[in-house]
């Protein structure tokens, strides 16, 4: 699918001169800084590696246009297992960085997550009900109630985005869409074994997200965004996929009680308000975005 819209040789990021990002080091931190840097814009990105703790160092914010912030602890089974933990890095982490931002004048992009729990609708709007059903959603949601916060009662100009399932190049193992791929290109790998083959997603590839990101820096702040492709694939559907894109047969199952609790059926964005504010739209279809995957797992 190409379908035009919004593009980095017209994004209003362009005006940007020096930005910093938190959470540069992560799959899609490390796009959106390689993307602002071939844009010729000075990216300023704190890290653990570097010793920087976002719950107690202040960021270096002199001089600096914009915040991007997407530095969280995630994964759902993690965030059972340590629900004060992901609440400290993701909701106190994000108040740090909005008082910051209100104290040096920052504009701020808050990268939040799929917060929504079971959809009562398909496809989901921005005003629908959130129903965080795990610690790492409910973690994310307070955060964005602070951006609001802020927004309302300090002036921040922040913008939140929700991003539903990104995937692409880099990312771990940890993740679906990289799991399966791993699995079709691996020649001593004989079957492509998945946790359960029914749930279906909103899979984004990581180049439209970050269009997305980079397109929130115009938006009308104290805003709300889905970013989605605006369609949904099973499991099942993924591995068909993947498997005819590499050019592999494979057969494939799911594990027996592989079934998560609260499990979600479907997932769908509704992604009509970017798109009417900003002209963006996705362009990567879902082939050529498993396609660009499976090329860099060959690379590796």
């Amino acid at each position: 699918m190409n379908t035009g819209g919004w593009s980095q040789s017209s994004g209003p990021f362009l005006d940007l001169r020096r930005v910093l990002v938190t959470g540069g080091t992560g799959f899609l931190g490390r796009h959106l800084v390689e993307r602002l840097r071939a844009a010729g814009i000075a990216v300023v990105t704190p890290s653990r590696a570097q010793g920087f703790d976002l719950q107690r160092d202040d960021l270096p914010l002199n001089d600096v246009d914009h915040v991007f912030h997407l530095a969280a602890r995630t994964g759902v089974v993690d965030a059972w297992d340590d629900p004060v933990g992901f609440f400290h890095t993701n909701t106190h982490g994000t108040v740090r960085v909005l008082d910051q931002c209100r104290r040096h004048g920052c504009s701020l992009t808050y990268i939040s997550a799929y917060i929504y729990g079971r959809p009562q609708r398909l496809p989901i709007a921005e005003p629908d009900p959130v129903a965080a059903n795990n610690p790492y959603a409910f973690s994310k949601y307070i955060a964005e109630e602070a951006c609001r916060f802020f927004f309302k009662n300090f002036g921040v100009p922040v913008t939140v985005l929700r991003p539903f399932n990104v995937y692409g190049p880099g990312q771990s193992e940890q993740f679906l869409l990289t799991r399966i791929a791993t699995q079709a290109v691996d020649r001593n790998c004989q079957e492509i074994v998945v946790r359960d083959l029914a749930p279906r997603r909103d899979y984004i590839f990581v180049s439209d997200a970050i269009d997305a990101i980079l397109a929130s820096v115009a938006t009308t702040p104290g805003s709300l965004f889905n970013i989605g492709s605006g369609t949904s694939h099973s499991v099942a559907d993924a591995i068909r996929m993947v498997c005819r894109v590499a050019g592999v047969t494979k057969p494939y199952r799911a594990i027996v009680g592989g079934t998560r609790p609260n499990e979600i059926d479907d997932v769908v964005a509704d992604i009509t308000a970017l798109c009417a504010e900003t002209g963006w739209m996705p362009r990567v279809s879902f082939d050529e975005g498993l396609r660009q995957l499976i090329e860099r797992l060959r690379l590796q």
